[in-house]
């Protein structure tokens, strides 16, 4: 590590977002992976310390209960959910805790996240961090971020590559008020990303929130298949319906980022026609500058996507930017 200071602005601003307080559940002992290998769509028994995996948690059925960020860490896995969702969850899986040896912990509100974009970023954290970064999405290490930037101390953070908001992105996630003192700092030298900056991002990825997946859908009609999906693991519940959608080889509507024509605003919630037919609700929206528009992302039918001439959102032209299978 090099020891330029950390007061210092990096020469090409940062990019960076405070994301709060992270909704986490953490699952140790000996049992601990075994068990929930047997709720989720990907494979986690097999990860090793610092790694870790995107991945569905589903009920019987096979509907989409939570979108998951799962790691690998000393003694067992940290499970990170959407904002307010960790206690649900937690519920989920203690109904079907009988005699494994483990114990489920909503650890919620201990540490807070901070996402950094772009290359200067990660020149950034190269510098600061005393740890070589992650390289594969959703692993992470371990360490320390150099004093300085607010922090009168070093952090003792985990880094986590993290690419749903784009390309060269890293989590840092470290103790609230000491990642408080990180944020006040960094904004004195760097604005963060606006709400709106930050959906732009993530719609240009494609990645779901909570917020973004209605009740009733199917891990394949999120998309990310590759990403979040086992096809060779064991069992697991909801795996009937995953594996029966796999056979039949499609699905009939899916997660989709839409392009929307003019300046006008557009709001979750406004509605998505094909034909004059209302298809969908949009759930995320974000101002696109050049040229001036918006994105936005719905689940839509397949069939609808197909006939693109004919697609309206809020009575506006749209059309279909991309899907991810």
């Amino acid at each position: 590590m090099t020891t330029r200071s950390a007061l210092a602005p990096a020469a090409t601003p940062l990019i960076w977002s405070a994301l709060g307080p992270r909704d986490q559940i953490s699952v140790t002992g000996a049992d601990a992976c075994n068990f929930i290998e047997n709720f989720t769509t990907n494979k986690v028994s097999d990860l090793n310390v610092g790694e870790g995996c995107a991945s569905f948690f589903c009920d019987a059925r096979g509907w989409v209960l939570e979108l998951a960020l799962i790691r690998r860490i000393e003694n067992g896995l940290l499970i990170d959910v959407a904002t307010g969702h960790a206690a649900a969850l937690l519920a989920h899986l203690d109904r079907y805790h009988i005699r494994e040896q483990l114990e489920l912990r909503d650890v919620s509100g201990l540490e807070a996240g901070v996402v950094f974009l772009g290359g200067a970023s990660v020149d950034w954290l190269q510098e600061q961090f005393d740890q070589p970064l992650p390289e594969r999405p959703q692993n992470f290490i371990s360490g320390h971020l150099q004093a300085g930037v607010g922090l009168t101390q070093p952090l003792s953070a985990r880094l986590t590559c993290f690419d749903w908001y784009g390309a060269d992105g890293f989590l840092l996630e470290g103790a609230v008020a000491e990642v408080a003192l990180l944020t006040a700092g960094l904004a004195a030298t760097a604005a963060p990303l606006s709400v709106e900056e930050q959906t732009a991002r993530r719609l240009r990825r494609g990645w779901p929130l909570a917020s973004d997946i209605p009740a009733k859908t199917l891990p394949q009609e999120v998309g990310f298949t590759e990403q979040t999906i086992c096809f060779t693991k064991g069992c697991y519940l909801g795996q009937e319906t995953v594996a029966r959608l796999d056979a039949l080889g499609h699905v009939n509507r899916q997660l989709t980022v839409l392009t929307v024509e003019g300046e006008a605003p557009v709001a979750a919630g406004a509605v998505v026609t094909s034909a004059g037919k209302a298809i969908a609700s949009v759930t995320s929206a974000a101002r696109l500058e050049s040229p001036p528009g918006w994105l936005v992302m719905a689940i839509v039918p397949l069939q609808a996507t197909k006939q693109s001439d004919s697609l309206t959102v809020d009575g506006r032209p749209a059309r279909p930017a991309f899907t991810h299978e």
